[in-house]
């Protein structure tokens, strides 16, 4: 008898059963499973990043020259530029007290000053830093009470420097409009507009004051055009510190509907992103769709399970599968014997082995080792183990 023949009649029912299930089984693979739900868990993932920008993209911006903002009027790259400069810049919303600015290190940028009442202006006028002024008018000026006057602009936006100003010279040509200042004794005017100059600074108290007509060389848009970087950078790079007013009636932009990082993106690609969405939902209903339970069906040729048991059999024995086979026997006569015993499925071996033993009235270490030892080292032990098996499953129903 060889080892093949006894697996074969030792472990006949649990392979019969096993290959029934096998020919009945209607259960999609894993592999199956992947290739009908992949485009479901790609588009998911292009919907969760596409809510992730949308989440990220509804923060606060900040509004015209604001050094937070992002949009063309916004002064975030002039920000950026600063920093890679050593500069830091810090966004205020209020007119604190004076003496919260360090004289030696400071420089506070004072944008759209019509916003802010004239007891603020007092306060930043009186305020022992170098100051940089944006847009500010005739009553402004008052308020500020420097000495200096407002004249009209000539219509010209792109001037020529026509001074001696380091920052000026540097910057060359510049995007300026709006009207100009006239230049106060001992102060320096730069790029004439009409019978102003859209530049000007000055000393005052031991500080220097410098007046911007528009504040279009500090913006996104505008900061790549001629010389705007450059004039920019030289006016608030003297000091390590800036510290940038922005009004709160500009602030409270950030809070617009133009505000987020959306608003930045064009419309195609919104119409894009949308029509995506659309067609995830649409191949979501179609893929998952139900026609009704799964049915089995017959197998198309009807195979003895005899026949099928033999040919595992003579696959074991070609390839020399020592420990297949014997792992085969002793998992069949395991079931078996949980079965037998009541134990239910996969029983603990602890369990098993005791349960045996006592049903056998035999030694638990032999039957543990019967049930689960090593792996015979030749035919011959194969044979021997399945002969054990069998006497020990006969014994245990004959009790």
């Amino acid at each position: 008898m060889t080892a093949t023949d006894e697996f074969t009649a030792a472990d006949s029912q649990a392979a019969e059963g096993a290959a029934v299930r096998t020919g009945q089984s209607t259960d999609p693979t894993i592999r199956q499973r992947w290739r009908r739900s992949r485009l479901l868990i790609g588009a998911g993932v292009v919907v969760v990043l596409g809510a992730i920008v949308v989440a990220l993209g509804s923060g606060a911006t900040g509004g015209a020259l604001d050094p937070r903002s992002y949009t063309a009027s916004g002064s975030h790259a002039l920000a950026v530029l600063l920093g890679h400069r050593g500069v830091h810049v810090f966004t205020v919303t209020s007119v604190g007290s004076s003496d919260q600015f360090d004289p030696s290190k400071s420089t506070l940028v004072v944008v759209s000053p019509q916003y802010l009442s004239s007891d603020e202006l007092s306060t930043i006028a009186a305020t022992p830093v170098d100051l940089v002024i944006v847009g500010a008018r005739l009553d402004e000026i008052q308020a500020l009470g420097l000495p200096l006057a407002v004249q009209p602009e000539d219509g010209s936006s792109l001037r020529q420097p026509a001074c001696t100003l380091a920052a000026a010279t540097v910057a060359g040509s510049a995007q300026l409009s709006g009207d100009g200042y006239t230049v106060p004794d001992g102060g320096q005017g730069c790029y004439p507009d009409g019978d102003g100059y859209a530049l000007v600074t000055f000393g005052r108290s031991g500080h220097r004051v410098t007046l911007l007509s528009d504040g279009t060389p500090l913006t996104n848009s505008s900061l790549a055009k001629d010389g705007n970087a450059a004039l920019a950078i030289g006016l608030l790079d003297a000091h390590p510190n800036v510290t940038w007013l922005v009004p709160p009636a500009i602030a409270a932009v950030s809070n617009g509907p133009h505000s987020s990082v959306l608003s930045l993106l064009p419309s195609r690609l919104k119409l894009a992103f949308l029509q995506l969405v659309i067609a995830v939902i649409v191949v979501a209903i179609w893929r998952g769709r139900r026609l009704g339970r799964l049915v089995p069906e017959d197998l198309p040729v009807v195979v003895r399970q005899s026949e099928t048991v033999r040919g595992r059999s003579r696959l074991y024995r070609r390839s020399r599968s020592l420990d297949t086979a014997a792992d085969a026997l002793r998992e069949g006569t395991r079931d078996r014997l949980a079965h037998r015993l009541g134990l239910g499925p996969r029983p603990q071996p602890a369990a098993l082995v005791q349960a045996v033993a006592a049903r056998a009235a035999q030694p638990a270490a032999p039957i543990e080792a019967l049930l689960y030892g090593s792996t015979p080292a030749d035919d011959l032990t194969l044979v021997t183990l399945a002969q054990a098996l069998t006497a020990l499953e006969q014994e245990v129903l004959r009790t």
